[in-house]
């Protein structure tokens, strides 16, 4: 049985230059992560039920920006994670969401579906950042993956 879509459900897809490898170690790669990703460093041992971070500094230091605990990891086709952000005031009464990765081989490229669902509705706080932030989060990740280039487009996000 498949699951009700719903219409909170954030959907996104793009083709990326680049094989599933380099988008997959872009995506699970701290160290790639922090060049795109509102300069967070994505950690986790990537075992389903373990924890995933995303570290961010502030002026109190290195804190986690975003969390949230594996559901799914099948390199380099799937990847999927609760979303939780406990440092936005808006964001950290909610219940986690969920955002899933799907990568497809499209001819010596990448077809990249990131699907993120499971809001409490179209008013959730959390649905509105990240409806709002993926478009530029993948444009850095797509641009680093073809290029070699770091640009981080996220913070050009609109608040």
């Amino acid at each position: 049985m498949t699951e009700p879509r719903h219409t909170t459900d954030y959907i996104y897809v793009i083709l990326i230059d680049a094989p599933r490898s380099a988008v997959w170690q872009a995506l699970t790669n701290g160290e790639f992560t922090r060049q795109y990703w509102h300069s967070a460093e994505v950690r986790s041992d990537w075992t389903v039920g373990s924890p995933v971070e995303f570290w961010v500094s502030t002026e109190q230091g290195d804190v986690v920006g975003c969390e949230g605990e594996i559901l799914e990891y099948a390199e380099p086709e799937r990847l999927s994670y609760t979303w939780h952000f406990p440092l936005n005031p808006a964001c950290a009464p909610e219940p986690h969401s969920r955002v899933l990765f799907l990568l497809q081989d499209a001819g010596g490229a990448t077809k990249l579906t990131v699907r993120h669902d499971k809001f409490t509705g179209k008013d959730s706080a959390t649905y509105h950042m990240v409806s709002t932030g993926w478009p530029y989060v993948i444009a850095g990740l797509k641009s680093l993956c073809e290029t070699g280039k770091t640009r981080d487009f996220s913070i050009l996000a609109p608040d």
